[in-house]
């Protein structure tokens, strides 16, 4: 594997496990104040400093990038 390829497969694992995380917390049983603030709180924990600007531009750049490519596995890593 190359090693651009290692870095592109760390980046979806990354981005999986904090989509994942995101996902769990919006969709968990509590007033959407509630988790809003603890994904305030995490991201500020990471020293990422929420801003409507940046929220818009992650969700704009998250639905050009699927809307874009559909998913091929063959396609985005070498199995070498």
């Amino acid at each position: 594997m190359s090693k651009n390829n290692g870095l592109a497969l760390a980046a979806a694992f990354i981005g999986g496990a904090i989509a994942g995380a995101a996902c769990g917390l919006l969709l968990a049983p509590e007033k959407g104040e509630d988790s809003r603030r603890k994904i305030k709180e995490a991201l500020e924990k990471n020293g990422i400093k929420p801003t409507k600007e940046l929220v818009a531009k992650l969700y704009d750049d998250l639905k050009e990038r699927f809307a874009a490519k559909e998913a091929v596995p063959a396609e985005d890593f070498d199995a070498e």
